[in-house]
């Protein structure tokens, strides 16, 4: 009896030894698979560009896109000389340059047919001389190319008005259909009659603004222009006789 217990002792520890586990051992098989299983997987550089694109990475740790590393350089700005350039031939009076060092005014003169217009730029003194115009196009080219022909000579017009200093100058509109306009800056009212434009000044006598080379041959005035620390004014009218002049320039001295 006591041998057969012994016996089923030693039968229970040879079975635990062998084969009591209940998972199977690996086999050769099994061991690749391992293998390959690992070598799909993606890697860290993988993921990142399955992820979306190129990244870089940022100080912080966060993701850097190409535009992010390589911001985009600011538009060109114009320069002051150079928009005063555009002004004065595109918006038809309503800005002109003025040169303090040679008393001068740079103004556009259009002339217009029933059909086509020409346009230049004058460079009036304080004489009231017209000197070296700047032809900018002339009738039968200017309907369709005047922004080709600006783009041509800008430059030159630019350079010219770098040269002499010029600065922008807006202009005061004269209301239209009236004589008088009371203008606060000159401490008086401009009364324009027959020809002459006077100062009024309230318990003084009118004073007479002197046009340089010649006379106010205008039916009305257009608009005035005041210089900043100049007793020159300039001053835009419609003429008498307008031949297809649009609009007149003259200087005219402040008294």
């Amino acid at each position: 009896m006591v041998r057969s217990s012994a016996s089923v002792l030693v039968a229970f520890a040879l079975f635990a030894g062998c084969g009591g586990s209940s998972k199977d051992p690996a086999t050769p098989d099994d061991a690749n698979k391992d293998v390959a299983a690992k070598s799909d997987a993606p890697t860290d550089t993988e993921a990142k560009s399955e992820g979306g694109g190129d990244t870089t990475e940022k100080t912080d740790g966060s993701a850097q896109t190409p535009a992010e590393a390589k911001p985009k350089e600011p538009a060109k700005t114009a320069s002051e000389t150079e928009t005063l350039a555009r002004d004065i031939v595109k918006t038809s009076g309503r800005r002109i340059g003025f040169s303090a060092a040679k008393k001068m005014f740079a103004v556009p003169n259009e002339k217009r047919t029933e059909t086509n217009f020409g346009l230049d730029v004058f460079f009036y003194g304080d004489d009231g001389a017209n000197r070296d115009p700047m032809r900018i196009c002339q009738p039968g080219e200017c309907e369709e190319h005047l922004s080709e022909k600006l783009d041509e000579l800008l430059p030159k017009l630019v350079q010219k008005l770098d040269e002499g200093g010029y600065v922008n100058v807006r202009g005061i509109g004269w209301p239209d259909g009236r004589d008088e306009l009371e203008v606060s800056s000159l401490g008086m009212k401009l009364k324009f009659r027959s020809g002459r434009l006077e100062g009024l000044r309230e318990g003084k006598p009118p004073v007479v603004f002197q046009v340089a080379g010649g006379r106010l041959d205008v039916s009305e005035i257009k608009a005035i222009y005041l210089p900043p620390d100049s007793k020159l004014m300039g001053l835009f009218g419609k003429p008498s006789r307008p031949k297809g002049v649009v609009q007149a320039f003259y200087v005219l001295k402040i008294p």
